[in-house]
C-alpha cells in the first residue's frame, strides 16, 4: 500500500487584523507540490501565534487554544493516514462530513464528480456550461443509473455511444457528451480517486463529426440587408441579426453585454465571455471596423435608460448569473422567432437563425478572398486550423458549376 506523503499544519493568514488585531489561524494541508488551507474559527495576535507552541507558554487561553489545535490536527492526520492512495476530494469529504454517505463508495459515485464540477461551474458564473454537464449525467444516468467513476471503460463507452445513436442524437451532441465525461474522469484522475492507467479514453475515440454550416446564399443575404419592415419587433429581430453579421459575426450574448465605452471612434472593442471564462492570459479584444450601416443600427437600438450601464436594453445591472444566462437566452429564442416570420416573408429556404449572422460573415470572408487568419482574428478563434474547420465549404452553385466541367472538354 503506497504510503500517503500529505502533512498537516496551521498558518496565520492575512495582511490587515480584525478589529481585535487578530488574524485567522487557517489548518494547511501540503500534498506533493500542492497545499490547501482551511478556515477552523480559530484568530490569534501576531505576539499570541509567536508564543504558543512555546514549551514555557502560561497563558490559559493560549494553552485552550492550543489543545484545540491539537485536536484537528489529529482529526486530520487520521484522515490522511486512512486515505490510500490520498485526495484532496476524498479528505475534505472525510473532515468535513459533507455527506452522511461519506467515504469511498460515495466518492466513486460518477454522480458525485459530475455535481462537485456542475457547483464549481456555478460559482463561477458559467450557467451555460454547468446546464450542458447537467444535461451529459442526466443522459448518462437514462442509459445507466448509479455508475462509478470505475464503470467508465472503453466498453461502457462504445454501448453508451450505440445507445445515443440509436435514439437519434446527432454525431456532435454524441461527441459533446463524451468530452464532457472525459474532463470528469480527468478530474477523478487527478485528484488520485481513478488510477491513470485505468484511463478509459485511450482505447476510445471520441466520434467527431462536423455541422452542416449555416452560411447564407448571397442573393439572400442581400434580402436581409435590404429588408425594413413597420412591425417594430421584425425590425429590431433584423436590425440585430444584421448587426451581429457587419460586426464580425459577434455573439448575441456578447451583444448584450456590450457597454457604451466598448466603442471608441469609429471601431467597437470587446472580449468575447466565453474567451473570459476560458482563457486567463493574453485577453485580448476583438476590433471590429463599424460601418455606416452598423452605427444607424446601433443609434436606432441603443438603450435610452441612463441609469443602465449597457449599450442595448437586454441586460440590466446587478443581475446574478442564472437571470443573466436567461436573459440572453430569451433574447436569442425572441430573435429567432422573429427572424423565422422574416424568412416565410422573403421565401428564403435556410434557416437563419442568430448562428447564421455569424457563419455568413466568415464564409462571405472566404468568398471574396480574406486571409484565414484575418478571419481568425476576426472570430477571436484560437488558431487558423479552428477557424479552417469553422468555415463552409465551396457553395452549391460552385459544386454544380464545376461538375459541369466535366463533360465540358472543349
Amino acid at each position: 500500500m503506497k504510503e500517503n506523503t500529505a502533512t498537516v499544519g496551521f498558518v496565520i493568514e492575512g495582511t490587515k487584523a480584525n478589529k481585535d488585531g487578530k488574524y485567522p489561524v487557517k489548518l494547511n494541508i501540503y500534498y506533493g507540490e500542492g497545499k490547501k488551507k482551511y478556515g477552523i474559527k480559530e484568530s490569534v495576535t501576531k505576539e499570541e501565534w509567536e508564543k504558543l507552541f512555546a514549551s514555557n507558554l502560561r497563558d490559559n487561553d493560549l494553552k485552550s487554544l492550543r489543545t484545540r489545535l491539537k485536536a484537528i490536527e489529529t482529526k486530520a492526520q487520521g484522515v490522511i493516514d486512512s486515505l490510500h492512495p490520498f485526495s484532496i476530494v476524498a479528505f475534505e469529504e472525510a473532515f468535513f462530513q459533507r455527506s452522511s454517505n461519506s467515504g469511498e463508495q460515495h466518492l466513486s459515485k460518477l454522480s458525485y464528480w459530475f455535481d462537485r464540477y456542475i457547483n464549481i461551474l456555478k460559482e463561477h458564473g458559467q450557467i451555460g456550461t454547468a446546464i450542458s454537464y447537467q444535461t451529459t449525467i442526466n443522459s448518462i444516468s437514462d442509459f445507466k443509473k448509479n455508475l462509478t467513476i470505475y464503470d467508465i471503460t472503453p466498453e461502457f463507452l462504445l454501448s453508451y455511444e450505440n445507445y445515443m445513436t440509436n435514439a437519434g442524437k446527432s454525431v456532435s451532441s454524441i461527441g459533446i457528451y463524451l468530452r464532457q465525461l472525459r474532463a470528469i474522469i480527468n478530474q477523478a484522475i487527478e485528484h488520485n480517486m481513478l488510477s491513470a492507467d485505468k484511463y478509459p479514453f485511450k482505447k476510445y475515440q471520441i466520434p467527431a463529426g462536423r455541422n452542416i454550416k449555416k452560411a447564407l446564399p448571397s442573393d439572400d443575404l442581400q434580402k436581409l440587408l435590404d429588408y425594413t419592415s413597420d412591425d417594430p419587433h421584425r425590425q429590431k429581430a433584423i436590425d440585430f441579426w444584421v448587426l451581429s453579421y457587419l460586426c464580425n459575426g459577434i455573439n448575441f450574448t456578447d451583444i448584450a453585454h456590450l457597454k457604451p465605452e466598448n466603442i471608441q471612434g469609429s471601431y467597437l472593442y470587446f472580449i468575447r465571455q466565453k474567451t473570459k471564462r476560458t482563457k486567463k492570459k493574453d485577453l485580448r479584444p476583438i476590433k471590429v471596423g463599424l460601418n455606416p450601416k452598423a452605427i444607424e443600427i446601433i443609434n436606432r437600438q441603443k438603450n435610452t435608460t441612463l441609469a443602465n450601464p449597457f449599450l442595448f436594453p437586454i441586460l440590466d445591472a446587478g443581475l446574478s448569473p442564472v437571470t443573466v444566462k436567461h436573459r440572453c437566452q430569451r433574447f436569442i429564442k425572441w430573435v429567432n422567432k422573429h427572424m423565422e416570420e422574416i424568412r416565410q416573408e422573403k421565401k428564403i429556404d435556410m434557416k437563419i437563425g442568430t448562428y447564421a449572422a455569424r457563419h455568413s460573415f466568415s464564409t462571405v470572408l472566404k468568398r471574396k478572398g480574406v486571409p484565414t487568419s484575418f478571419i481568425k482574428e476576426s472570430l477571436g478563434h484560437s488558431s487558423e486550423l479552428v477557424t479552417e474547420n469553422y468555415l463552409d465549404s465551396f457553395t452549391d452553385e460552385v459544386k454544380l458549376e464545376y461538375a459541369n466541367l466535366l463533360t465540358q472538354l472543349k
